[in-house]
């Protein structure tokens, strides 16, 4: 642990997948809203990213629109609930990675409110598709 972004050999930022607070505790329950994060959320990404090699590990409970900062971390990472172990593990390699993307990651807001909301894989242009992802093998030395 440094004190500055600057000091560090790399970043690792877990985050969730953005939504709004709403006004009852069952409401709240089932995130909704919003599938963008805030600006503040984006410039201290992108800013830290800027500074230091950037690890994103974003908790995927719903769709999550990635684009404003995709290109600045040197990885993203989704996770569907993984803890702080296993997310080391895998950046480690004492685990090995697999998975794919159970949902589309919208490109945008518009796209989403522009899909129909009955009809699968309905947004246009996703920033990543349904079953996107990747599956490692290890190999031994």
């Amino acid at each position: 642990v440094v004190a500055t972004p600057a000091e560090a050999d790399y970043a690792i930022v877990r985050t969730h997948a953005p939504f709004e607070v709403r006004a009852t505790t069952f409401e709240n329950f089932f995130h909704q809203g919003s599938l963008d994060f805030t600006e503040e959320a984006v410039e201290h990404l992108r800013s830290l990213a800027a500074a230091v090699p950037t690890i994103v590990d974003v908790h995927l409970d719903r769709p999550a629109i990635l684009t404003p900062f995709v290109d600045a971390p040197a990885a993203i990472v989704a996770n569907y609930g993984a803890n702080a172990r296993a997310l080391l593990d895998v950046l480690t390699g004492a685990a090995t990675p697999s998975g794919a993307l159970p949902f589309d990651l919208p490109s945008s807001m518009a796209a989403v409110e522009a899909s129909r909301e009955d009809v699968p894989f309905d947004t246009k242009d996703p920033l990543f598709r349904f079953g996107h992802g990747l599956s490692l093998e290890r190999r031994n030395a």
